[in-house]
C-alpha cells in the first residue's frame, strides 16, 4: 500500500457523529456464498470453514444502500485515480469485532481496479490492520493509502477499548 496524502479536512464532526450514533449494517464475517470465483477465495473459504462457520463474528459497515445512510450525503474526496464505477463503505469495528484475512470478492471480475483506505481517526493501540505481512500503525486521521494491488490479502481486528472507523473506496472500469 502506498501513502497518498492526508485528507483530514474531509472528515467532518457531522460524519463522525453520524457513524458514532448509528449502528450501520451488522455484517457476518462468515459469508461463504461471496467467497467464490477466485482460487484464493476458495482457499480462504475452506480454511475459514472449521472456525468461522461454527461461531458468528460480526462487524458493522455503512454504504450507500444502508438504512442508516439514507439521510446522510457522502461526497468522496478527490482521490488521484478515477474509474467508471465507484463503491464506498465505512467500517465500524467495535471492540472485539474483526474481519478475517481475505481478498475482496467484489474485485474478482472487474477491470482496472483501484482501492483506497482512509483512517478516520488517529491510530489507537489495539486497532490492527494487516495486509500481506505488514501491520499499519501510527497513522493519523485522514491518512489515505492506495492499494498497490487491490487483491492483497488483508484483515483487521479491534482488540482495544475504542471503536475503530475507516472509509473504504473501490473504483473500477
Amino acid at each position: 500500500m502506498e501513502y497518498i496524502g492526508n485528507y483530514a479536512n474531509w472528515i467532518t464532526p457531522e460524519l463522525m457523529n453520524h457513524l458514532q450514533s448509528h449502528e450501520g449494517d451488522f455484517t457476518p464475517v462468515w459469508q461463504p456464498e461471496r467467497w467464490t470465483g477466485h482460487p484464493l477465495l476458495e482457499e480462504y473459504k475452506e480454511m475459514a470453514r472449521p472456525v468461522y462457520s461454527k461461531n458468528s463474528p460480526m462487524f458493522h459497515q455503512f454504504n450507500a444502500r444502508s438504512k442508516d445512510m439514507q439521510d446522510f450525503q457522502v461526497v468522496l474526496p478527490a482521490f488521484p485515480k478515477k474509474r467508471k464505477e465507484c463503491h464506498w463503505w465505512f467500517v465500524k469495528l467495535l471492540p472485539g469485532e474483526m474481519q478475517a484475512m481475505h481478498i475482496d470478492p467484489h474485485l474478482v471480475e472487474v477491470d482496472n481496479p483501484v482501492r483506497y483506505t482512509m483512517f478516520l481517526e488517529d491510530y489507537h493501540p489495539g486497532h490492527i490492520f494487516v495486509w500481506d505481512d505488514k501491520i499499519s500503525a501510527n497513522y493519523k486521521a485522514g491518512d489515505v493509502y492506495e492499494w498497490s494491488d487491490p487483491m492483497i490479502v488483508h484483515g483487521c481486528v479491534n482488540i482495544s477499548y475504542k471503536t475503530r472507523y475507516t472509509l473504504q473506496v473501490t473504483m473500477h472500469d
